[in-house]
């Protein structure tokens, strides 16, 4: 076989070519770091370092929606977290106000202070968070979730939408609590119509037991059958005893004369729409008379009948209902009597306002204990992922840098065999 110049020149100029090739193909696997530069290195490990990655990525992802979620419920948390404060504060200064050495001066000095708290809760029924969007207000976030009116009521103007973050494959967690179900749909002060039907007595009536009364009203309140929310209180003379003893004339409620009952005591019953006897017994004249949480004080003679309505229960803000109890406390016509159930009203409801906003502020601590578990499971399963591909496509340094030193040298050698070989042509000894 003849061997020529330019068979010579091709295999040295390929013997260079390989050589750097794999020169090159080590120094980019000590770059990459990985023994996995392109898919002809180990095919099978390409694919389960590509599935490894794509599992990574996908929990990367994930990191960044509970990421957004947290900052949500953040704000949530600490709107809420501010709003329960001023709440507190203005129950304590409704208890301030309660007490009867207040003068009317006081009275506007407080309710000064409780105006000023209203607006400061509005605010944070408004929240916004970082990216600008109301954070009670449902789905409707370029809205604000509460409206003030010309006439000085707030009106709920949001939506009951829910927004949710996909925090796994399989799960997704409310980022949000709408202002509806926080602050407008709260069960506001329960009470009931007392109307005398007949008797000469005067009557007063009010809620004396929260408790008992809201017990006897979620028994015996009908929302579909308005007649069977009617009762009527009767008083007659207990056992036919003499009821005769009359002392003097004091004006009722009415302005009438109702003539002093000084007589012994009285026996009263209620019934209900059905004629079922609810409630009956013995009572002191004069004295109030305690049914199922309701005080009635009947000044007269027994003999009067009384119409007892239900009041259907309502839901109303508590913005509203400190707003009605301003406007009572600062009428210098307000009797004490309206002053009285104005404070009730307004504690009331801010007590039935914080109980919502605790149940709201538990339900924001237990998606941000989810959102740390989860995040604590993406790291590690993020880890995991890392360690597994290391063991597919890691590469040992110390190797890889003893093949590179021994790729450097084959390069070499070839690149001065080739510059020998070069120089073997006749013409060059000529």
């Amino acid at each position: 076989m003849r061997v020529t110049n330019n068979l010579i020149y091709g295999q040295s100029s390929q013997a260079i070519s390989k050589a750097n090739d794999r020169y090159m193909d080590i120094q980019n696997k000590i770059s990459e770091q990985t023994s996995i530069v392109k898919p002809s290195d180990n095919p099978v490990g390409t694919g389960q370092v590509l599935q490894y990655e794509n599992s990574t990525s996908q929990l990367k992802q994930y990191d960044g929606n509970m990421k957004m979620a947290k900052s949500h419920l953040e704000y949530e948390e600490v709107a809420l977290d501010s709003l329960n404060g001023l709440l507190d504060d203005a129950r304590t200064l409704f208890i301030q106000a309660e007490n009867t050495a207040n003068t009317q001066d006081d009275l506007n000095a407080i309710t000064e202070q409780v105006s000023k708290m209203v607006d400061s809760m509005a605010d944070l029924m408004n929240s916004k968070s970082a990216d600008g969007s109301y954070i009670f207000a449902g789905t409707d976030i370029k809205s604000p979730a509460f409206t003030l009116r010309p006439d000085g009521r707030y009106d709920w103007t949001g939506n009951e939408g829910q927004k949710f973050a996909q925090i796994s494959e399989n799960r997704k967690i409310p980022i949000n609590d709408t202002g509806k179900q926080l602050f407008q749909d709260v069960w506001t002060r329960n009470n009931f119509t007392a109307t005398l039907l007949a008797g000469n007595v005067s009557l007063s009536a009010k809620v004396h037991d929260e408790g008992d009364f809201d017990n006897f009203l979620s028994k015996n309140y009908s929302a579909t059958s308005g007649v069977a929310n009617n009762f009527v209180l009767t008083t007659v003379p207990l056992g036919g005893a003499d009821a005769q003893a009359v002392n003097a004339e004091l004006p009722p409620q009415d302005g009438s004369k109702v003539p002093f009952y000084g007589g012994p005591p009285g026996q009263y019953s209620l019934t209900d729409s059905a004629g079922n006897v609810v409630s009956s017994g013995v009572y002191e004249p004069n004295q109030p008379l305690i049914i199922n949480g309701m005080s009635f004080v009947i000044k007269g003679a027994p003999g009067a009948a009384i119409e007892v309505s239900l009041n259907p229960p309502k839901r109303d803000n508590v913005l509203n209902q400190l707003n009605d109890a301003i406007a009572v406390l600062r009428d210098k016509t307000a009797t004490p009597d309206e002053k009285e159930a104005a404070f009730h009203d307004a504690q009331v409801s801010v007590v039935n306002t914080q109980t919502s906003i605790g149940e709201g502020r538990s339900a924001v601590g237990s998606r941000l204990n989810t959102l740390t578990e989860r995040g604590d499971f993406s790291s590690a399963n993020q880890l995991s992922n890392i360690m597994a591909q290391d063991r597919v496509a890691g590469l040992d340094m110390g190797s890889a840098a003893t093949e590179l030193s021994m790729a450097e040298s084959a390069l070499t050698s070839s690149q001065k065999l080739f510059s020998r070989v070069s120089n073997l042509s006749l013409f060059n000894k000529i």
